[in-house]
This record gives structure tokens, sequence and C-alpha cells, in this order.
């Protein structure tokens, strides 16, 4: 009897910590509580704010914010969301930046060989491979740093972290909105055009994937901007020396 007791205070524990508040990161056992057909939020104990505004508005808002760099979005879409819908969008910009990976070294191809013969088809197919090799990477090398730091989220298993740092690097890949422009006006700038447009891309990457390192590992921004930039040098190495791309 005393151990059936103990293990559903246990099991209710475990219910009661399945939130934080988007603000100061303090667990929740609840975001809000419901009387009749009214929704109220509830306020957190320890910043006293709303602990997740976001219940409240549309998806679309979150993801707004999320180009904005809004650590408090973040953690509503790791902790206080179904990730489903992330995960689709995730898909389609690791379609987009496959797509623009393949137009971009089919026009260097071009170039170089000085001829107008088609692209192929599995090339577009490798660049897929090629960019869903980088997302691992990169998650396992922050995942690597996260532990060699010490600071893996407390009460999750190697495994639980691993997966909580996949899906912030999904969240700061949503900087890749920013590629579709070029895609659709490429033929309307210059070559500097386009290269400067990659930069603030890839600027704007980096800034989120600090962002998101920070909610994940709370770490102070200076820590977190060596780590990730460490991380994308060596990342940007690995793959430019191991893995090259067949157009």
């Amino acid at each position: 009897m005393t151990f059936a007791s103990n293990s559903t205070n246990s099991m209710k524990e475990v219910e009661m910590e399945c939130y934080v508040c988007i603000n100061c990161g303090k667990r929740q056992s609840n975001l809000y509580k419901k009387y009749d057909k009214i929704i109220k939020t509830i306020n957190c104990d320890q910043c006293h704010k709303t602990a997740d505004k976001y219940i409240e508005f549309e998806p679309v808002i979150t993801i707004v914010d999320f180009m904005l760099l809004s650590h408090s979005s973040y953690r509503h879409a790791l902790h206080n969301r179904d990730f489903k819908l992330f995960w689709k969008l995730s898909l389609i910009l690791l379609l987009l930046e496959s797509l623009t990976l393949w137009r971009g070294e089919n026009e260097r191809k071009l170039k170089i060989a000085n001829n107008d013969s088609p692209p192929y088809e599995h090339g577009f197919y490798n660049c897929c491979a090629y960019k869903i090799g980088e997302f691992l990477l990169c998650t396992m090398l922050m995942v690597i740093a996260n532990i060699t730091l010490g600071s893996k989220p407390t009460g999750l298993s190697v495994m639980d972290s691993s997966y909580l740092m996949m899906k912030a690097y999904a969240l700061a890949n949503f900087s890749k909105f920013f590629l579709l422009p070029i895609m659709l006006w490429r033929e309307n700038t210059t070559e500097f055009g386009a290269s400067l447009h990659r930069f603030f891309v890839t600027a704007h990457h980096l800034c989120a994937l600090v962002s998101v390192y920070i909610v994940v590992s709370r770490c102070r921004p200076v820590i977190s901007t060596v780590v990730v930039i460490s991380i994308y040098v060596l990342k940007e190495y690995l793959m430019t020396q191991y893995f090259a791309i067949d157009i």
C-alpha cells in the first residue's frame, strides 16, 4: 500500500513539473485555470508574470516571435506546446534550404563548365542528405558542449536532453525562412546582393542558435556565444572536409 501511494505521488510530481514559465524558466504545475467556459492564465510564483501568454495566441504569433529571437517564445515551444506543427515546418525549411543549396551549387558548376546542361535531380536529394547530416552533427556538438560544461537541464536524461536540443536547433532553423526572397527573386539581384542576403541570413541564424542555447543550457550570453560560434566553425569545417556534395 505504501509503495503504491509513493508511486502515485511521484507520478503526480512528474505531471506537475511538465510546464515552465516562459519568462524565468521556473517549473509550473499548470499554465491556466478553467472556470466553466472561461480560461484564466496563471501567474508565476517566482517572477509574478503570466506563466505563458502564448497559450492565448495563434501559432503564427509564436513563429513571428521566433524570428524576433524571443526567449519566451522558445520556452513556450520547447516545454509548453505540442511540437508536431514545428516539426512539419522544419521539414519544409529543410527542403527550402536544400533547394537553395542545390540551385547555388548548380549555378557555380555551370559557370565553371561554361555550358547550359540541365541539373540532375539526384543532386537535390544529395543536398537534402547533406542538410540532414548538418542538422544532426550540429545537434550532437551542442549536446556534447552541454554535457562538457555541465549545463545539461536538471532532471533530464542524456536522451531527453539530446531531443530537447534537437528541437531547439529546429527552432533556430526558422531563420532560414529569410532564404525565400532570394529563391523567388534571384534573377532580379546581383551576385553581390545575393551574397549579402545570405550573409545576413547566416548572421540571424547564429543569433537564433545563441538564443536557443541560452534557453536550453541557461548559460550566460557570453559563454553561449563562444560555444555556438565554436560549434558552427567546427561544423562547417567537418562538413566541408569530409562531406562533399555530389551535384
